[in-house]
């Protein structure tokens, strides 16, 4: 959480209003498993997010699936670059 809390807070150029800002840096989540911190900060740092859908987290159909998916470019995630599942998966992406 603290790495999280200091490329999200302080490292990152991101900006939640236009998640495709050419000029963004992208953080792509190796081990999929572990999408609750991504949800979480992308709710944190005021992606079109709300509480209310991380709390749906892999709900069916839920913008919060047990791993992060990317849906070409209308995502169904906002802040989501990447789609990660295996170990290590991030990294061939990345």
């Amino acid at each position: 959480a603290e790495v999280g809390a200091v490329l999200w807070g302080q490292e990152m150029s991101y900006n939640p209003d236009d998640p495709t800002w050419l000029n963004r840096d992208r953080f792509i989540l190796s081990a999929g498993h572990g999408s609750m911190f991504l949800y979480s900060w992308l709710h944190i740092a005021g992606y079109d997010l709300p509480k209310e859908e991380v709390s749906n987290f892999r709900v069916k159909d839920s913008k919060t699936p047990g791993h992060p998916e990317w849906q070409g470019m209308h995502p169904h995630t906002p802040g989501i670059e990447s789609t990660t599942g295996p170990l290590g998966q991030g990294i061939g992406n990345g």
